[in-house]
């Protein structure tokens, strides 16, 4: 039993001839050197595709930023979007050169002006003006259109002299108008903040230039309020704007009494429910 043992031992330990044989390796050698080839120049093949892919992708990304940024200087650079004299529409008082020094608008390029910024600024820095729009047209215009507020009396304090428009607002004046009705503000305290009139004293005036003829021009000092001077030179002086109408009422009622007693007077004082005469 131990010959067959071991008769069958080196049976299974017995090297296989084909495998030995030179041919068969140099056989399983060359298809090993084959797949690794093919798989190499399947790599290098995928590789070279997509670095030709990836390079052209590139080069359009470069032509098109390349395109981009000189359309960019163009735009900026050339002198055909430089703008010129700005055209001003809607002034009546303002000049038109006023506006242009105030807008900074000649000389810019189209592209870098903000409408809405340029269009605050004037408003900002000219009172006389309510509103204003700003536009542009390619290649170099501006247009601007301006609404300026329309002065309906004319307020002084010492020295200062400015418009008031129907809403009571004070701003600078350009011009002489006779025309306008005058209020000659005697310390300071007709205004609220020196942008504004008080709004007792506007409509006080308002009422007396809607009811009594020939009279353009008033007066206000804090201690007396609104007063006015009659044709006959009388002072009257009607306190704030409160209760007006009745006012004027007992001041027509009382000039006719006076000029009946042809008293000699000096002022009228209607400030209070009882009437006071000097």
């Amino acid at each position: 039993m131990t010959r067959k043992g071991t008769r069958k031992k080196k049976r299974f330990r017995a090297t296989s001839l084909p495998v030995l044989s030179p041919k068969t390796l140099q056989k399983g050698r060359s298809r090993t050197q084959q797949k690794r080839t093919r798989t190499h120049k399947k790599k290098e093949s995928a590789l070279k595709s997509l670095s030709r892919s990836w390079g052209f992708s590139h080069y359009i990304a470069l032509m098109l930023i390349a395109s981009s940024i000189s359309a960019l200087v163009f735009l900026f650079t050339d002198a055909t979007f430089r703008t010129g004299a700005p055209q001003v529409e809607g002034n009546h008082y303002l000049d038109a050169q006023q506006i242009l020094q105030q807008a900074h608008l000649d000389g810019v390029n189209i592209y870098l002006i903000d409408p809405a910024e340029a269009s605050r600024k004037l408003v900002t820095f000219m009172p006389q003006i309510e509103k204003v729009s700003v536009r542009l047209g390619l290649p170099d215009r501006v247009l601007i259109q301006v609404v300026e507020r329309e002065p309906v009396l004319t307020y002084s304090q010492g020295e200062h002299r400015l418009w008031a428009d129907a809403e009571g607002f004070l701003f600078p004046m350009t011009t002489e108008l006779d025309t306008l009705p005058k209020l000659l503000d005697e310390d300071g305290s007709a205004s609220v903040d020196g942008s504004h009139l008080n709004p007792g004293v506007w409509q006080g005036i308002q009422e007396i230039a809607a009811s009594i003829s020939g009279i353009d021009t008033f007066y206000y000092r804090d201690i007396y309020g609104l007063f006015f001077i009659s044709p006959e030179g009388w002072r009257v002086y009607l306190g704030d704007g409160d209760n007006m109408q009745h006012k004027l009422a007992m001041w027509q009622t009382i000039r006719q009494q006076l000029l009946q007693e042809n008293r000699t007077i000096k002022a009228v004082d209607l400030r209070y429910d009882r009437v006071y005469i000097q």
